[in-house]
């Protein structure tokens, strides 16, 4: 098809390596699927040599013409639209151009040529099963087949097809399914729960997979509605999501027979989940939480031990006792962190008590703040960690309280301090700035400083705890 060379690339990436299987069996392919904005497409030359599907490009009116059994249909180049028979159906994504060949929408493809197809958002999988025996036509489905989605007519497309017109209702479209199958209307995250909302019963299976952390709920005898959560909607996609825990929802038709949705909920970290009872059977409410991370926060010296002498002869620790204090506050309001001080006043607790409170609740993480002190020119910041597991920390909290305070860059460094040695979990130690420098302790004894500095702590443990 050298015509192809004379028209525009439509993509020229792939998002993900697609495996292709028919009847069940893994298709030996080069590159002829495509996931593209985590919609799969297939080649041309692929349900032309592996489904039986004769094909005719019209290089005048840029359209593919397919035809297998009693199944034609003309496609049009960049177009999300289908002629069937004469009738124009929608489609939620165009056929498009890679690398010099026409590849189509999978599932919409399926559907329109009488081929069940399915696909595991999870395992990156397209899998098209060639129906038994003779088809008759009957929209897009075949004799065997209960429940394959047809594609919404429309009758009068106009120039912008396959989105609404400005004008239309789409409050009002219809949602009904010829199926029996439940239309889902809305998924949403609402605080610590999906809510899923549908037209019929919902029941689903889940269950977990790592590496990245995900959630997999498949709902059987269900379809997603032409509109979800008040927009039109598509045969897949996906759901963004501010939730800390929660990155965002895929969804897809995985089987056909029967219909069955399977979401995706891609995690942050790991969650623990459970469906909530509901009364009304058309709503599937599931519960997505966490244990809250335990984080130590430790002021340096305190009591009998004052810590530096700073350049205007105040002490180490009334500096690091309020600063912590602000850390702490600020960390109460987070709903995900539980914190927890070594010491809440001016007292003196030994180095190995400190590490001791974290190891006994078995702490996330253990942070100790400081001033440091030298003579009065030198100034800057510096971090220190003990062991490998510990660096990253340092390095994360290091680069936010540097860019907080805008004090010199002075790097994170390993160091065998008592109190990092001895905690058992990620631990760190900050040197906010040298009190023995002048313009340096006029910062860190101010309000306002400590109020930034303790905010971009935070964010540095928010960073750190993917939250």
């Amino acid at each position: 098809m050298l015509v192809l060379l004379l028209l525009p690339a439509a993509v020229s990436a792939m998002d993900a390596e697609v495996s292709i299987y028919v009847d069940g069996q893994l298709v030996e392919t080069d590159g002829q699927a495509a996931l593209v904005d985590d919609r799969p497409y297939i080649s041309e030359s692929f349900v032309k040599q592996q489904l039986g599907v004769l094909s005719v490009w019209d290089d005048t009116n840029r359209t593919l013409a397919l035809e297998r059994d009693v199944y034609h249909a003309q496609f049009v180049l960049n177009e999300s639209y289908v002629l069937v028979d004469g009738v124009v159906h929608r489609m939620d994504a165009p056929p498009i151009v890679l690398s010099n060949e026409i590849y189509l929408p999978a599932q919409a493809f399926g559907e329109i040529l009488g081929i069940k197809v399915s696909w595991d958002v999870v395992k990156q999988g397209l899998q098209f099963y060639l129906p038994q025996g003779d088809a008759t036509i009957s929209g897009v489905r075949t004799d065997g087949w209960d429940s394959i989605p047809v594609i919404e007519q429309d009758t009068n497309p106009g120039p912008t097809i396959g989105q609404p017109e400005p004008d239309d209702d789409v409050s009002s479209a219809s949602t009904a399914s010829s199926t029996g199958d439940a239309v889902i209307g809305s998924i949403e995250v609402t605080r610590d729960q999906i809510i899923i909302s549908a037209d019929g019963k919902l029941e689903a299976q889940l269950f977990t997979l790592p590496d990245p952390d995900r959630l997999v709920i498949d709902i059987p005898y269900s379809k997603i509605g032409s509109i979800l959560n008040g927009q039109p909607s598509q045969l897949n996609g996906k759901i963004s999501s501010t939730h800390p825990h929660i990155r965002q929802i895929r969804y897809a038709l995985f089987e056909s027979d029967p219909s069955t949705i399977r979401l995706v909920v891609d995690l942050h970290q790991q969650v623990q989940y459970s469906i909530v009872q509901q009364d009304d059977p058309n709503k599937l409410v599931i519960d997505v939480v966490s244990e809250k991370f335990q984080v130590v926060l430790d002021a340096g010296h305190g009591g009998k031990d004052p810590g530096a002498i700073t350049y205007s002869k105040y002490y180490e620790k009334d500096f690091t006792l309020p600063f912590t204090m602000k850390v702490y506050n600020l960390l109460l309001e987070e709903p995900f962190i539980t914190p927890v001080l070594t010491r809440s006043d001016d007292t003196f607790v030994e180095l190995d008590q400190r590490s001791a409170i974290a190891n006994d609740i078995e702490a996330d993480l253990f942070l100790s703040f400081h001033g440091n002190t030298y003579i009065p020119s030198v100034h800057g910041t510096e971090s220190y960690y003990y062991d490998a597991t510990s660096k990253y920390l340092a390095e994360t909290v290091h680069k936010h309280v540097v860019k907080a305070t805008g004090f010199r860059d002075r790097n994170v460094r390993q160091q065998e301090y008592k109190v990092l040695r001895l905690a058992d979990m990620p631990a760190a130690l900050i040197e906010v700035g040298y009190v023995s420098n002048k313009a340096q302790e006029e910062l860190l004894y101010d309000e306002e400083f400590q109020d930034k500095v303790a905010e971009a702590v935070v964010d540095a443990i928010k960073e750190y705890l993917r939250l």
